[in-house]
């Protein structure tokens, strides 16, 4: 069926219900980043299968909230939908409860599936209506799941297998005490863990229910000595049974319910993470009698900080990645000439190159890769309708990333394939200024990254230019690509940055409709010196692969930034040259020959 045919449908569901508006967003139970396919419903329903949006339908309107990565995707695949793009922080543009509000009248009814909203999301959204004298309704099912029928693809059961102990540095036995501990001191009878990425850390398991990301659907009620772990538990083959401790049982998903129903007979406080916590579940104990206590748990923070085995698990990692991708710099340096190269088959590519490399297991995202004005788009998708050849000319940006049984990586690199201009080598530089500026920084702990966001941006500034993204986020070991609860951006996140956290550096600029430039590393906090003035940290490069040298106007660097570019390519040298040979080997001396310095000139 067609979108406007999929929205008649929903539309007459929402008469029957009595509803004016019906609101999907991109979640899943779970709040996850990503969702697995049987929840992709806000794609099923508009056509728009970014990963971020919302979609609100009335009777005879609908429209989609994205941010700016999407807006050219979202206006190709909405034409013809019915239903208005609406660009997020674009002056003008509503909000989608200012939205709701001006088009409804007092009175009326939202509807929403109460299990893909966040205990904190709903009432964010329920408060907005409320002031305009709008109903907030929760609904036990979900009406698109209605529309879609049989069609809608399965809950997901892939294989669960046990990320050992060995690579993990840290036991499940030893990860629930420190659980029970915390959970003692904050005077609660049971934890209930709902983030995906929170449930394979604290078990040491993982999963591939969700494209990219190597977790699997479930749950884990936590409770004063014992844990019982809520998924499809006939996927879990013996070596998982084994590797779980006696005091950790097993349920099906769906028995999360009657294990709300059993907290709240035992009047248990429940401690949930209302940002992560489906609002669904937390009425669910509420009317059993259970008391809330609503906080952020401690997971996020214990995972985000990696000890010794998961730091030299990323080190190893990247070594591999590395290596994968010079043969795929080197490979793009003589393809393109002759001819053939796209968009997608660079990227078919690079993962051929990965597989190559030892504990393998897939892309840890689906790979930028994109060639002049497509590189401009922060999180293009190529596809066959948009598949470009890939030119001796003009600029490449490639972002990508690996999942590996011991670490994750995720990589920006931008490539001239011909001679770049003037205007492009300024940028460029400018943008590794940024980014040499980023890694180079020591700060004292307690330092977040929104204090240090404006290292990264101002060599940027210098020539009024500027990127519309975050410069680094958070990085899972052997988990996702993408993890909180810090940051660097011009956002306010004041979460310290600690010894053990790893984040990407990734400052960038975009021209529209003509290229794109981003140099992203991974880069792991260290404590680098202490004395009466305080502890101060500072970064190691994780990431190893060359800049591009094409690209770099050393006229605009200072000595200490040839040096800090030299002492890096070093290091690249250094790690990766004893693993390729030949032309590879070649090519890479090639990468990291050193910068001449001014004090060195003739």
């Amino acid at each position: 069926m067609s979108v406007p045919a999929n929205l008649a449908s929903l539309r007459a569901l929402m008469t029957q219900h009595g509803l004016d508006a019906w609101i999907v967003p991109s979640a899943d139970a779970h709040q996850s980043e990503y969702v697995s396919t049987n929840w992709l419903r806000r794609g099923f329903i508009s056509g728009f299968d970014g990963s971020a949006g919302t979609v609100a339908v009335l009777a005879g309107k609908a429209g989609l909230w994205t941010d700016g990565r999407y807006f050219l995707q979202a206006a190709q695949q909405l034409e013809g939908s019915g239903i208005e793009l609406m660009k997020i922080g674009v002056p003008g543009v509503p909000t989608m409860e200012a939205w709701l509000g001006d088009e409804l009248a007092e009175g009326a009814q939202v509807g929403v599936n109460a299990a893909v909203f966040s205990v904190k999301g709903y009432g964010e959204l329920e408060a907005a209506l409320s002031a305009k004298g709008i109903t907030l309704v929760p609904l036990q099912a979900d009406l698109v799941d209605q529309v879609w029928g049989d069609n809608q693809p399965p809950m997901p059961d892939a294989p669960v297998r046990v990320h050992p102990d060995s690579v993990a540095g840290e036991t499940v036995a030893e990860k629930l005490g420190r659980l029970f501990l915390r959970m003692e001191r904050e005077g609660v009878d049971a934890m209930l863990i709902c983030a995906l990425d929170e449930l394979a850390w604290t078990f040491n398991l993982r999963g591939a229910d969700i494209a990219y990301n190597p977790v699997f659907i479930g749950w884990a009620v936590v409770e004063a000595g014992k844990a019982t772990l809520f998924t499809a538990v006939d996927r879990l083959n013996p070596d998982v049974l084994d590797a779980l401790p006696d005091n950790v049982q097993l349920r099906p998903y769906a028995d999360i319910d009657a294990a709300c129903q059993a907290l709240g007979a035992a009047e248990a406080t429940v401690w949930l993470d209302p940002a992560v916590a489906s609002k669904r579940l937390a009425v669910i104990l509420e009317e059993s009698g259970a008391s809330l206590h609503l906080a952020t748990g401690p997971v996020p923070a214990w995972k985000a900080v990696k000890n010794r085995t998961e730091i030299a698990g990323m080190r190893a990692a990247h070594v591999r990645d590395g290596v994968a991708m010079v043969r795929f710099l080197r490979w793009l340096e003589t393809a393109v000439p002759a001819g053939g190269v796209t968009e997608l088959s660079s990227e078919a590519r690079l993962e051929r190159f990965r597989a190559m490399g030892e504990k393998f297991v897939g892309n840890s995202f689906n790979t930028i890769a994109g060639y002049a004005g497509h590189g401009a788009i922060v999180h293009y998708a190529a596809s066959h309708a948009t598949n470009a050849a890939v030119l001796a000319e003009g600029i490449f940006l490639v972002d990508s990333g690996g999942q590996y049984l011991d670490g994750t990586t995720d990589i920006t690199r931008t490539i001239a394939m011909g001679e770049p201009t003037q205007e492009q080598r300024r940028a460029y530089t400018a943008v590794l200024r940024g980014h040499l500026q980023l890694r180079g920084a020591r700060f004292t702990a307690g330092t977040n990254g929104y204090q240090l966001d404006v290292l990264a941006r101002a060599p940027l500034w210098d020539f009024f230019l500027d990127y519309g993204h975050g410069t680094g986020h958070g990085v899972g070991a052997a988990l996702c690509v993408h993890e909180g609860p810090f940051s660097v951006s011009l956002r306010k996140n004041m979460t310290p940055l600690q010894p053990g956290h790893i984040l990407s550096n990734e400052p960038g600029y975009y021209k529209a409709g003509e290229f794109g430039i981003r140099i992203e590393n991974l880069v792991l906090v260290n404590k680098v010196h202490d004395n009466e003035h305080g502890v101060f940290l500072g970064f190691e490069d994780l990431t190893l692969c060359p800049y591009d040298r094409k690209l770099i106007d050393e006229a605009l660097l200072s000595d200490g930034e040839k040096t800090q570019i030299n002492a890096y390519h070093a290091k690249v040298l250094e790690r990766l040259g004893p693993l390729v040979s030949g032309e590879e080997l070649e090519w890479l001396e090639a990468a990291c020959a050193p910068i001449e310095l001014a004090c060195c000139a003739w």
